[in-house]
């Protein structure tokens, strides 16, 4: 969850996008025809959801194995098999390259897990996030336990159960002294997710960010890493189905921890994951985010997205976004909330160093500081243009197809009117599929009579979605 984040700075290389609506037209679709023999074409039969999904690991600890047999081991294998809801094809290529270009798409707060988000951006949730990290939710897990904010939503979900409380110390949980906690918080989690989508477990979620309860200040390092790996053995002996998730704040603020150093090891987590929101520095422009995507900090600790991504191929693990979103009190920025999501399409897939799912963040917090969608969202350049992103997307004309077992898409709708027609069921809101474009590479017959009028925020909008198509092609 968002607090104050103050990352280092780093040096920013910026690459200028000029180029004229005609320039434009004719790039794109110059792009589209090379595509069109390497792009794979959507299917219009809508893939099974993740509710009638189920999974079964093949590597989960036996009944004789115990927590410190596990953490004494050299190497674990994951806990489960890739998730069903993306492809488990993995090309551990330094490119990057999407397997399928499919990825779960989600957001967590208002509207998420009761449809009104996915109603209002056009394309279902495919994943929500949650939190249960303070006190006893960490055992009860109110959030998924029944009449929960998500306890009703079947697909995919990222929850964060804390795991250490006020007191605790690193020290006494590497030697096992709430051990017993978490196996009773895991345990319930398995039995309250039984027959839904994958779940992704965040366990001491930013961690290298100061001001938790489990926070990790470089005297702990050593303690943290024998306290992941019983952590770990736990997950696996009562819940093997799910994805444990190594998820750290952009920088570390406020412990100057290089969490590269805690990393426990192969086979001890499924994804690695990371929050970013915009700010310090904010991205305002195309050129600002593609500076900031190889930003690295001191001794080359990861800031940038793509040094992420390269972070985490190196570990042979998918990268996620569990938190993201703008900063309402740091400007509008829709030039990043487009980026980004063409940056996920661009980035899918399950192999390592892709993006096997990314979460918006729509809580209220700070004054609704980081909602998209909300009556009277305080960033409505930027909810237009995450709408019209994750459109174009889905429509297979962004970077990537977006998103992967969801079936067709739903026609997007004005915030205010979702609102109030979730809140009036007898409203009688329209849910009517909106045609999928069957080729992901055309372009719209009125393309060149819409390009007349743009103004510079629409071309620098243009021009990110028509740099991740060149950037695909070339590493095609």
């Amino acid at each position: 969850m968002p607090k104050h984040r103050q990352p280092t700075p780093a040096a920013r290389r910026a690459r200028p996008a000029l180029v004229t609506a005609g320039a434009l037209t004719i790039l794109c679709t110059a792009t589209g025809i090379a595509l069109a023999a390497t792009a794979p074409t959507p299917v219009a039969t809508p893939a099974p959801t993740a509710s009638t999904t189920t999974h079964t690991s093949t590597s989960a600890a036996s009944d004789s194995t115990s927590v410190e047999d596990v953490v004494d081991s050299a190497t674990v294998p994951p806990s489960s098999a890739p998730p069903e809801e993306v492809s488990s094809t993995s090309t551990g290529s330094s490119s990057m390259q999407a397997d399928d270009g499919t990825w779960l798409s989600g957001a967590s707060g208002d509207g998420a897990a009761d449809g009104a988000l996915g109603e209002w951006r056009g394309e279902p949730v495919d994943i929500v996030g949650t939190w249960a990290d303070q006190g006893g939710n960490q055992t009860q897990l109110w959030s998924i336990a029944p009449g929960g904010e998500v306890a009703d939503f079947d697909g995919a979900i990222d929850i964060a159960p804390g795991g250490l409380q006020d007191g605790d110390t690193w020290a006494a949980a590497a030697d096992g002294a709430y051990d017993d906690r978490w196996q009773e918080s895991l345990t319930r989690m398995s039995n309250l997710r039984a027959e839904k989508g994958t779940t992704y477990i965040r366990p001491f979620h930013e961690f290298n960010l100061d001001g938790w309860n489990w926070s990790v200040s470089l005297g702990d390092a050593e303690d943290f890493t024998a306290a992941w790996k019983r952590y770990r053995a736990i997950q696996r002996e009562v819940f093997p189905e799910a994805q444990l998730v190594y998820g750290v704040n952009v920088t570390s603020s406020g412990t100057d921890l290089d969490w590269r150093t805690t990393w426990p090891g192969e086979g001890q987590a499924d994804v690695l994951g990371v929050d970013s929101y915009n700010g310090w520095p904010t991205i305002s422009t195309v050129a600002d985010f593609k500076a900031q995507l190889e930003a690295r900090g001191d001794d080359g600790i990861p800031i940038g997205l793509n040094a992420y991504s390269e972070q985490a191929e190196e570990w042979g693990v998918p990268l996620a976004v569990p938190e993201w979103s703008g900063r309402a009190d740091m400007g509008d920025e829709p030039a990043y909330v487009t980026a980004m999501v063409d940056w996920f399409a661009a980035n899918a897939g399950s192999g390592p160093g892709q993006v096997v799912y990314e979460i918006l963040f729509n809580a209220p917090q700070d004054d609704r500081n980081f909602q998209l969608f909300t009556d009277g969202s305080r960033m409505p350049a930027s909810a237009k243009a995450y709408v019209d992103a994750v459109q174009a997307t889905a429509d297979g004309q962004g970077a990537g197809v977006h998103p992967a077992g969801t079936g067709a898409s739903i026609e997007p709708r004005d915030a205010a009117t979702v609102l109030t027609d979730s809140a009036n069921p007898a409203s009688g809101a329209s849910e009517e599929p909106a045609p999928v474009s069957a080729d992901p590479t055309s372009v719209p017959a009125d393309f060149v009579d819409q390009a007349e009028s743009l103004d510079q925020a629409d071309v620098d909008a243009l021009v990110a979605r028509l740099d991740a198509l060149l950037d695909r092609l070339e590493q095609t």
